[in-house]
């Protein structure tokens, strides 16, 4: 009979006769009975209240931390570009925002401490440039010196046997006549050298006046005519010597005196061409010690002046970017007048960031280095990974949390300062029956998920076990592969709640 009930109805409805009110009819008569838990929507109503679902699964979890934590660069994303010198702006290569490369010209400084700088380097190079010369010349002494004493041991040695033999020789007299030829030769010679040094020293002093050759040009040629009289000084001193020397050989050999006076004077003459070259040894440390003195002021000289770059005579410098990154901050204008150490402009690279985040004291145990989180940004919709680098030595007395921090790698948008949600991965991954947090729908302290059904959407309480960040484990209430309604939930409870209205209407 249960076949024909619909018409059984329709019939009681027809025979209400005219005038009567109809009697109530039950739509749902005869309909299949439903569960009070269960809910239909049509097509439309599904599309209009979002409707997905997912099957249930048993899925890896990990235990999930979530705290809140800061953006921040890092120590090698930061630079600060400062000039070594004071100065004053005459360019600036970038403006606020813009990227820039390592190395790269952001700023030209002009600066009179560095022009300053410059000048003192040409006068150091002249300084070292005038020891290089006396060095030289103090080493060509040094040969010569030796030269002579080898030529004294030798006559020395050539006297000695003389002397031996019981022999006269007429060898001291003819050196005596040959030293004073060479001196007088020489006399002439450096005087030659000097007429025509003093020529080009006058013609160089006319030129200087005139403006067409430097001071240092003429200052050189003055060098070398003052060389010319030491060498000259030197010539009539040696002519001297060796007239002296040649009288006193011609008395000898007139007088017929013995070669023992040979001898004295060859181990005389020995003597004082070791006593010579030991001064011009002398003069030649001195000599290189005033070079190395006035290498170290060029060197000094050219420090100062290249601190920061600086180029030539003019005084300026350039100021390159330490690191690639963007301008984050920019404190100076054109043409500003800046002081040394002064800071000009921040450079930030936020390729990687740090993203510390503050754990509660019960929690501190839970991270370790290396521990991953999934960090998000209130005005971002993506999510980061980091990996935490490093806890606090000390709890924070106040909010009694410990900091910790978390390396974020291609930060991507994430700026310092932001504020983030830390998501830290802790514990043993466990496989549990789970579903997405936002297929729960929480009434009177239960927790209930919509299920689809072969008639539509039925309410299930759960028994819930641990949270995992978007996830939920499951204890009972649900079997693997049992649909769940995912998105739109409430839309089912909300018209589930109005079925229940009216049915205690009715």
């Amino acid at each position: 009979m249960k076949g024909y009930l619909p018409l059984i109805f329709i019939l009681a409805i027809g025979c209400g006769g005219p005038g009567k009110p109809a009697e109530p009819v039950d739509e749902h008569a005869g309909e299949e009975s439903h569960s009070e838990s269960e809910v239909s929507f049509t097509k439309e109503q599904e599309e209009l209240a979002g409707i997905q679902v997912e099957t249930v699964q048993t899925r890896p979890m990990q235990a999930v931390l979530e705290v809140p934590g800061v953006v921040s660069s890092t120590t090698k994303g930061r630079a600060v570009v400062t000039p070594p010198v004071g100065g004053r702006l005459v360019t600036l290569h970038v403006d606020l925002g813009d990227r820039v490369s390592a190395g790269q010209v952001v700023a030209t400084l002009e600066s009179v401490e560095l022009a300053q700088s410059w000048a003192g380097i040409a006068g150091a190079e002249r300084e070292r440039a005038a020891t290089a010369a006396a060095l030289t010349e103090a080493r060509a002494e040094v040969k010569l010196a030796e030269a002579r004493l080898e030529s004294a041991r030798t006559n020395l040695n050539r006297q000695r046997q003389l002397a031996q033999a019981g022999a006269f020789s007429q060898a001291p007299l003819q050196q005596a006549q040959s030293e004073l030829n060479d001196a007088q030769s020489e006399l002439l010679s450096v005087q030659k050298e000097q007429a025509s040094h003093a020529e080009v020293v006058r013609r160089l002093e006319n030129l200087y006046r005139d403006g067409i050759v430097s001071k240092s040009e003429l200052e050189a040629a003055r060098l070398e005519l003052q060389q010319d009289q030491i060498r000259l000084d030197r010539a009539n001193a040696r002519i001297a010597n060796a007239k002296a020397t040649y009288d006193r050989e011609k008395t000898i050999a007139s007088r017929g005196l013995l070669n023992a006076r040979e001898l004295q004077t060859a181990e005389a003459e020995v003597r004082s061409t070791t006593l010579e070259l030991e001064r011009a040894k002398t003069r030649v440390t001195s000599a290189q010690s005033a070079v190395g003195n006035a290498a170290r002021g060029v060197g000094n000289a050219r420090t100062v002046h290249q601190a920061g770059g600086g180029d030539g005579s003019a005084g300026r410098l350039t100021l390159t970017a330490p690191i690639t990154g963007v301008v984050t901050h920019l404190d100076v204008a054109k043409g500003q007048a800046v002081a040394s150490t002064q800071a000009l402009m921040e450079i930030e690279n936020l390729d990687s960031v740090w993203v510390t985040a503050n754990l509660p004291e019960r929690e501190a145990g839970k991270v370790t280095p290396g521990a991953k989180a999934r960090i998000t940004a209130a005005s971002l919709g993506n999510e980061f990974v980091g990996v935490a680098q490093g806890l606090g030595d000390r709890l924070d007395s106040k909010t009694r949390t410990l900091p910790v921090r978390f390396l974020v790698q291609s930060a991507g948008q994430l700026k310092p300062d932001m504020f983030a949600t830390v998501r830290i991965e802790t514990g043993q991954v466990v496989s549990t029956l789970a579903v997405v947090t936002s297929a729960l729908v929480k009434e009177a302290g239960k927790s209930y998920v919509f299920v689809k059904t072969d008639h539509g959407y039925e309410r299930v309480e759960l028994q819930l076990g641990e949270k995992f960040g978007a996830w939920q484990a499951v204890l009972g209430g649900l079997k693997e592969g049992d649909s769940v309604v995912t998105r739109g939930a409430f839309a089912l409870n909300g018209e589930l709640k109005k079925g229940e209205l009216k049915g205690h209407e009715h």
